[in-house]
């Protein structure tokens, strides 16, 4: 399974809708989305090495922002307390607020920055 597979599966356990990319219509709220902003490969003189470090973020998003506070410690936690699969380990490197307005709401949300170190 791909590092994107195992994170969206991991953070799927937590009971929440979780899509790499973008949601389609009619998804509820609170909801995560991930999507990479960079990955770092590094080479040698023999080739290029099978560890990468890639940046992701990380966007919760909720109706109420009581709602969000508590789950954004539980989604940060869950990432950076995991090590299996391809994942090696994950840095939480930065948290923001953010919101977006939808259909006359506003939805409030944070955005993590989480560096992931796997196998490629």
């Amino acid at each position: 399974m791909s590092v994107e597979g195992e994170l969206k599966d991991l953070l799927k356990t937590l009971g929440y809708p979780v899509v790499w990319g973008v949601f389609g219509e009619g998804v509820g709220f609170p909801r995560i989305t991930l999507q990479r902003i960079a990955t770092v490969t590094k080479y040698s003189l023999t080739g290029r090495a099978d560890i990468e470090t890639a940046r992701v973020q990380v966007n919760i998003a909720s109706e109420t922002y009581g709602e969000l506070i508590s789950l954004v410690p539980v989604v940060s936690h869950t990432l950076t307390e995991f090590r299996g699969g391809s994942v090696i380990r994950c840095t939480e490197l930065s948290r923001r607020d953010g919101s977006i307005e939808s259909g006359g709401d506003i939805i409030r949300q944070q955005m993590l920055d989480i560096s992931v170190r796997y196998r490629a």
